[in-house]
Order: C-alpha cells, then sequence, then structure tokens
C-alpha cells in the first residue's frame, strides 16, 4: 500500500520558515566577517607598532655603554655624541591618565638638551630588566591588558681594521 501525500510544493509556513533561517544565518556570517577583518587590522597594527619600537630602540642602544639599569630606568653613554649621558625610562603618562588609573610612557630624554621623546604611551605598567646582554622591557597596554616584551641586544659592536 503506498501513502499519499497531499503536499505538492512547500506550504507557506514552510517557506517563510526556511527564508528567517537563511537571513539569520546570513547575519551571524556578516557580523563574524566584520568581526574578523576588525582583529585582523588591529593585530597587524599592533604587531607593526612594536616592531617599529624595538628596531628605534635597539639603534639607539646598539653602539652606546649601558651605565645604569633599574626596573625602570636604562642610563647609557652616548658614543656617538660625546659620551652624552641619555636614559630611556618609564615615566607617569599625566596627559592620558585618568583619576583612579595611573597610565605610564616609555619615553627618551637627554641631560643636556632637555626635553623628552614618547616612545610609547598610554601602558599600565612597564618594566626593565638586563640578562647578559639582553635588555628586555616588558609592557603591559591600557586597553587589552595585553603584555608585550622588547628584547634589545646591547653587543658594543668595535670597528674592524
Amino acid at each position: 500500500m503506498k501513502l499519499k501525500s497531499n503536499h505538492k510544493a512547500f506550504t507557506i509556513y514552510e517557506s517563510v520558515l526556511a527564508l528567517m533561517v537563511t537571513i539569520l544565518t546570513l547575519g551571524v556570517l556578516q557580523q563574524s566577517l566584520l568581526i574578523l577583518k576588525q582583529v585582523q587590522n588591529t593585530s597587524f597594527r599592533e604587531q607593526l607598532r612594536w616592531h617599529i619600537t624595538q628596531e628605534k630602540l635597539q639603534s639607539i642602544l646598539q653602539n652606546n655603554k649601558i651605565v645604569k639599569l633599574t626596573n625602570s630606568k636604562i642610563i647609557y653613554e652616548d658614543r656617538t655624541n660625546n659620551n652624552q649621558k641619555m636614559v630611556i625610562e618609564s615615566y607617569p603618562d599625566k596627559a592620558n591618565s585618568k583619576p583612579k588609573e595611573q597610565l605610564y610612557m616609555l619615553r627618551l630624554t637627554t641631560a643636556a638638551q632637555g626635553g623628552h621623546e614618547p616612545i610609547i604611551m598610554n601602558l599600565r605598567k612597564i618594566t626593565i630588566e638586563k640578562i647578559r646582554n639582553l635588555v628586555i622591557i616588558t609592557t603591559v597596554n591600557n586597553n587589552a591588558g595585553k603584555t608585550s616584551e622588547i628584547c634589545l641586544t646591547n653587543e658594543i659592536q668595535t670597528a674592524k681594521n
């Protein structure tokens, strides 16, 4: 015995339900793609920022002698400029700090010329340490709370004859 079906096509209910599921799926997919694009852009900018910062600091310390190093400051002699002392340090970022949250900046200062050059701003925490000829600057980002490390070598290069 064959069962006869009264349905020869989709009912209006089935069509509306399929359309709703399709619209919801496309909405979720669209939001996922927007979030993915935003994450890729943020990650690339952040990586580029750290790479540029690390290269700048490495070029500053490359041929210079570290005189003193604490957990918040590097004092070194600039051998290219009459042994002038310069400082890379953690400093309170008063311009960007909120009343209950102290932010910091990593900055470069010179004793002879005065003033400072900000290197990285809006950081929650900065620590500096030295292990043999490696200087490690650890920072905690204010926005994401992400911890990053900048590793710099401090080998004094001698001129070859």
